[in-house]
């Protein structure tokens, strides 16, 4: 690694030292630096939104591989049902991630991705963002991870300002698992941030591992603590590493 390249992961740590999530539907994750060369997993993510008339459910698939002990690339698909209608396709998304740091500076991994996502229609916006991650084990036991993200809109109902969210884990590994408490948090965009509670702010238990050969899991529970997010979410994700 070059000096430039530490000094960049240096300066990109306090970045990720927040607790970031989609305001409704969230499925994402506090997601990992390590770009493991030759790895390819296929996963399957599901939200379930509870609410007063019908349930919201999200379904995303992807496909991820590292060409690289440094890159990998993703490809996403979103797909939403009201509970009432037929399976909605939503968005696709495409991302790269370059691991710039390992072990090297305090025992940080570090990580910058870049993503393009379309929407399905003229009627809901596009983006472009930009997402930084890091992630320390403190001890045998615990690891801490956070992650900061952001962008721009573009397209229909597209914002003015720049998109900010922040994401934050700690789990303790409990025998073959991990268990622990996670937190989402959306600021909506630079130029219409609002209060607190027109913000989208999610904190929750999450239990995550691994079965039967090459598969992970995680599952999670999140709870609204404001008033611009949904008051109950569940999640599961459902990985096959190759």
């Amino acid at each position: 690694m070059t000096r430039t390249r530490r000094y960049l992961s240096m300066a990109a740590l306090p970045l990720v030292a927040w607790s970031a999530s989609a305001p409704a539907l969230n499925t994402t994750s506090v997601f990992s630096p390590d770009v493991r060369a030759g790895s390819q997993a296929l996963e399957y993510r599901l939200s379930f939104v509870p609410q007063s008339g019908d349930d919201a459910i999200a379904h995303r698939l992807h496909y991820q591989r590292a060409w690289s002990e440094d890159w990998r690339w993703r490809f996403i698909g979103l797909f939403s049902d009201s509970g009432a209608d037929d399976l909605e396709y939503r968005y696709m998304r495409l991302e790269l991630q370059n691991q710039f740091l390992s072990d090297e500076v305090g025992d940080w991994d570090a990580a910058v991705r870049y993503e393009f996502q379309i929407a399905d229609n003229d009627d809901r916006p596009s983006r472009v963002r930009v997402a930084f991650t890091a992630k320390r084990d403190l001890d045998a036991h615990w690891q801490i991870r956070g992650n900061f993200l952001t962008g721009r809109e573009f397209g229909a109902e597209s914002g003015e300002g720049y998109l900010l969210e922040t994401r934050a884990q700690i789990t303790r590994a409990v025998g073959d698992y991990r268990l622990g408490i996670e937190s989402f948090n959306d600021f909506n965009d630079t130029r219409n941030m609002g209060s607190f509670e027109d913000q989208a702010h999610q904190i929750g238990p999450v239990l995550k591992g691994r079965f039967g050969r090459g598969w992970k899991f995680l599952l999670s529970g999140l709870f609204g603590v404001s008033g611009g997010a949904d008051d109950h979410d569940i999640r599961l994700h459902l990985t096959r590493g190759f």
